[in-house]
């Protein structure tokens, strides 16, 4: 079944996910945010599987899915990023091309695969619906998470820390461009 290789292939790239990560790390949404990413990887890979879509439809989802469940806006075109990272591997997949999928895999950045553990519901988050609708949280207590291994590793650079902005809504995470130097 396509979902059945699919969904780790979607795991592995929402796990290299800095937004996401970060937006899970930081509490953002509803408490159990780990859970809450795991089920949105559940719900991206059967979206993507069972709908045709294209690159924009599915970073709208994305960034929906950002918004509903953890309260996250994106400006850095992320979703729009993962959006055709994750197509680029369902037409691979559709094509057959396993040995392309293998190579590009292991070329990717080693991280904690966090996204990968087992979860108790197999129920997606619900896409599109009433952001005030807590159905899809949790309320176990929020596993504490270990550091990350390799998820931005040409980023070990020192760097000064960017101001806080003063306009940014209190508990919202805004995740921007990196600045070239």
């Amino acid at each position: 079944m396509l979902y059945d290789d699919f969904k780790p292939i979607v795991d592995l790239v929402l796990n290299n996910w800095t937004a996401l990560q970060l937006a899970v790390e930081h509490g953002m949404g509803a408490p159990g945010g780990e859970k809450t990413a795991q089920l949105m990887s559940v719900y991206i890979a059967r979206y993507c599987v069972e709908n045709i879509t294209d690159a924009d439809e599915l970073a709208e989802v994305i960034e929906d899915l950002m918004d509903e469940e953890f309260d996250t806006v994106c400006h850095d075109n992320s979703p729009k990023e993962i959006a055709i990272v994750l197509l680029l591997y369902l037409g691979l997949l559709k094509e057959g091309r396993h040995d392309e999928i293998r190579a590009r895999l292991a070329a990717m950045p080693k991280c904690q695969k966090w996204l990968s553990q087992p979860i108790h519901e197999s129920v997606p988050p619900q896409c599109h619906g009433n952001p005030d609708d807590d159905t899809t949280s949790s309320s176990d207590e929020e596993e504490a998470l270990d550091e990350p291994n390799g998820v931005a590793s040409s980023s070990h650079q020192s760097q000064e820390p960017e101001p806080m902005e003063e306009d940014v809504e209190p508990g919202w995470t805004v995740v921007r461009t990196r600045r070239k130097k």
